[in-house]
């Protein structure tokens, strides 16, 4: 996944050195420092705003990120998370701008940066943090990155999702790092390793957790553990007003079971897709269709025609859509399908002897032509001299009178 996400990136980045820099009204020129929130007493809470993630792809099609960005400032988060990237967490970089303009947080941007080109973008845009993964940067890379970023006046938090990594953040000198519990490549949360990463990083940097947050006991967990902040955001995604579901976190609410939507949409919507009487007018189309095909003249004419008029439900548990051929073969004989196989069959065989026969008779008919003409020969040449002496004498005697 990131090294795709490299490859789209540079190019993006590229476009946008090409357009020249980014378009903002009034770059803003304030600052509200990360660090110094994380550093007060308690745990801080950070809300993400953004489209999607890289596990469930684009759960918002469209969605006003100072609205969210309010919404979660109203109910208990004191830092922000605004996805500017638009391949894995469909934002756009106006967002981070529009967010700035409304909330007086400390804002992180959520981006896959690799350039000081967007080190500097990330400044103008609004933000007062950006985020730089291990992952992606080389370890030189992310030392010249991080040492930018600060002398830009920006905080810089470090994700890491293995102690391989944390140890290159610690070289590389950074003072936030992050520990995710997630795998980069499938996107799925473990909570187990966040807590088991989080224990390793110095006392010296202000510690941050991601991943899979949705329970008031994750939160109280981490305060044992002497953390400084938490990231919430993929809980957050199913909520129009994400400011709602962030305060029944904090209130020890449990998380809405999605386990119910799933069944919804894959059971009853499905069958309602797909009622019986549309399967059989289906199923009566099929044998139409087929006896058209099988008349002389007309065979492959009609092979390809409409075999669904609707586009088939993906979402529909436990019904495979079969191929053309096993269907038509269910319609013709729908007792037993597999017999009518070996039926088929059967024909083509049996018009393989009919052609050898045909064939031993055509030398039974050459033999008997020879026989016909030998007979023939013998009784012209016998009939011939016969009638000549009969005519010779006659004529003789006439002559002599």
């Amino acid at each position: 996944m990131l090294k795709k996400v490299a490859i789209f990136k540079a190019l993006d980045v590229e476009i946008k050195k090409q357009r020249g820099p980014v378009a903002v009204k009034d770059a803003y020129k304030g600052h509200h420092s990360l660090k110094e929130e994380l550093s007060q007493p308690g745990i801080t809470i950070l809300g993400e705003v953004a489209g999607g993630d890289p596990g469930r792809g684009q759960v918002r099609e469209s969605y006003k990120a100072s609205t969210h960005a309010k919404s979660l400032a109203e109910n208990g988060a004191k830092a922000l998370s605004i996805a500017t990237d638009k391949f894995l967490y469909y934002g756009e970089d106006k967002h981070l701008s529009e967010v700035r303009s409304q909330v007086k947080l400390p804002l992180i941007r959520r981006e896959f940066i690799f350039e000081e080109y967007q080190v500097e973008e990330s400044k103008i845009l609004g933000a007062d943090a950006i985020f730089l993964m291990p992952a992606l940067l080389g370890q030189d890379r992310l030392q010249a990155l991080l040492k930018f970023a600060m002398s830009k006046g920006l905080d810089v938090v470090v994700e890491v999702t293995s102690e391989v990594e944390l140890q290159r953040a610690v070289d590389a000198g950074a003072d936030i790092i992050c520990a995710v519990g997630r795998d980069l490549d499938t996107w799925t949360a473990s909570w187990d390793q966040a807590v088991a990463l989080v224990k390793k990083i110095p006392k010296s940097c202000l510690k941050l957790v991601e991943g899979g947050i949705q329970r008031l006991e994750q939160i109280k967990q981490m305060e044992v553990l002497g953390i400084h902040g938490l990231l919430i955001g993929d809980a957050l995604l199913d909520d129009y007003y994400p400011g709602k579901r962030l305060a029944q976190i904090l209130a020890g609410v449990e998380p809405p079971k999605k386990a119910a939507k799933p069944k919804g949409k894959t059971g009853s919507a499905a069958d309602a897709a797909h009622p019986p009487a549309a399967v059989a007018a289906a199923k009566e189309r099929i044998s139409t269709q087929r006896k058209d095909t099988d008349q002389p003249g007309t065979k492959g004419a009609k092979a390809k025609p409409t075999f669904r008029t609707t586009p088939s439900n993906p979402a529909q548990k436990g019904v495979k859509e079969p191929p053309m051929a096993e269907l038509t073969n269910m319609v013709a004989t729908p007792a037993a399908p597999a017999a009518a196989k070996p039926a088929a069959k059967k024909p083509a065989k049996k018009a393989a002897p009919k052609k050898k026969v045909a064939a031993a008779k055509k030398p039974a008919a050459k033999k008997a032509a020879p026989k016909k003409a030998a007979a023939k020969k013998p009784a012209a040449k016998k009939a011939a001299p016969k009638k000549a002496a009969a005519k010779k004498p006659a004529a003789k005697k006439v002559v002599k009178k």
